[in-house]
This record gives structure tokens, sequence and C-alpha cells, in this order.
């Protein structure tokens, strides 16, 4: 159903994206690796249990492209961490 309120329409289009700058980036990403190493499991099973392709987790990882906010909280929940983690 779509909703064509100006309230709904303005949440659609509201940016939910990190805005992180790319050195910001890569430190997160060097962060999510070393607990995703440190539990022991793949790319591609991470990537399963947080819903997102394989390819993202290593977008993520190297900080070469921004992501959700809410992407990244998945990610930290699965590690028991919090964004105050980071």
């Amino acid at each position: 159903m779509l909703f064509r309120t100006k309230k709904y329409s303005y949440m659609a289009q509201r940016n939910f994206n990190t805005n992180l700058t790319r050195q910001e980036r890569e430190r997160v990403g060097e962060q999510v690796k070393v607990m995703r190493n440190n539990s022991g499991i793949s790319q591609k099973d991470l990537a399963f249990k947080v819903g997102v392709s394989p390819a993202r987790i290593s977008q993520i990882e190297k900080g070469t492209l921004d992501y959700r906010i809410d992407t990244l909280i998945v990610i930290l929940d699965h590690f028991d961490r919090k964004i105050s983690f980071i």
C-alpha cells in the first residue's frame, strides 16, 4: 500500500546512511573484520545471518562504500556489541 501524504513521502526520501568519511568507514570495517575473524565465521555466513550479500560485507570491511546505519546495528548486534563500541 502506498501512502501519499507528505509525512510518508518525506520519510521514504530520508537518508539512513552512516555518512562516515572513508577513513572512518575503513576503521569500522576493520573492527567488523576482526570481530568476524575472532568468531570464526566467513563473510558469507555473516551476510546470511544479517540479511545482506557477501559482497556487501566485503565492502563494509574494506570501507569502500557507505552503508545504512541499520545494517551496522544488525552486524554489531550479531556480535553482542552496541553502536557505542564503534
